[in-house]
């Protein structure tokens, strides 16, 4: 009988020991896969590098035809049209994973019903365009963001004007050196419910590839 007795206690401890080795190769194997998953994500860019995040260095101004607005009206709408951009932006050049077909549905819903017909034929000026095919991350530099908001006599926000001017290097499919990117597009917004519209816009873009300094020959 006593000898029983000590077979049932190592023979429960043998079990135990199996147990947790089979737990810890449960949890490698799940770390193993979020660690695949995530790294076939839109939000890791080139070797596993995450996407960056835009945010310009923006500054809000107010132009008002009555009494001055209150402080919180001010910043309720000047953080909008600012973050508004931000995300724009974001989608339209920094983020690889939103470009696409190139066509920015997204985008395009944020344009009022007249201005959507220009915004389409002006994809290569408003988007990263056709370089979209060539890039495979886009970082930014210093970038800056000028907003207006214009109040009415009754201190509503009705109007805006948004000057954005956006820069970047695009690092290539293939080896290469960088393509530089320079955008800059002044979007004039309606006040429509409690969202912004982009009513008009004027924008022009340039995308370059540095040309390499010469090297100079001994002598």
């Amino acid at each position: 009988m006593p000898e029983s007795a000590s077979f049932s206690v190592r023979q429960k401890k043998a079990n135990y020991r199996r147990r947790r080795t089979i737990t810890v190769l449960v949890l490698i194997v799940a770390a193993v896969v979020v660690i695949a998953l995530l790294s076939r994500g839109g939000g890791v860019g080139t070797k596993g590098k995450a996407t960056p995040t835009l945010a310009f260095v923006a500054s809000v101004r107010t132009v008002s035809q009555g009494k001055t607005p209150d402080g919180g009206s001010v910043k309720t709408n000047g953080d909008a049209v600012v973050k508004m951009f931000d995300d724009y932006y974001q989608r339209a050049f920094v983020d690889p994973s939103k470009w696409g077909n190139g066509q920015f549905p997204e985008l395009k819903t944020l344009f009022s019903q007249k201005a959507q017909t220009t915004f389409t034929k002006d994809l290569n000026s408003l988007t990263i365009g056709e370089a979209r095919t060539e890039l495979k991350r886009v970082d930014p530099i210093p970038s800056s963001l000028v907003v207006t908001v214009y109040y009415d006599t009754r201190s509503n926000a009705t109007l805006a004007v948004a000057t954005a001017s956006f820069n970047a290097n695009g690092t290539l499919n293939q080896a290469g050196p960088p393509l530089v990117i320079h955008q800059k597009g002044t979007f004039y917004l309606e006040r429509v419910g409690s969202a912004w519209s982009i009513t008009a816009y004027d924008a022009s873009q340039t995308q370059e590839t540095p040309t390499p300094t010469p090297t100079a020959s001994p002598t």
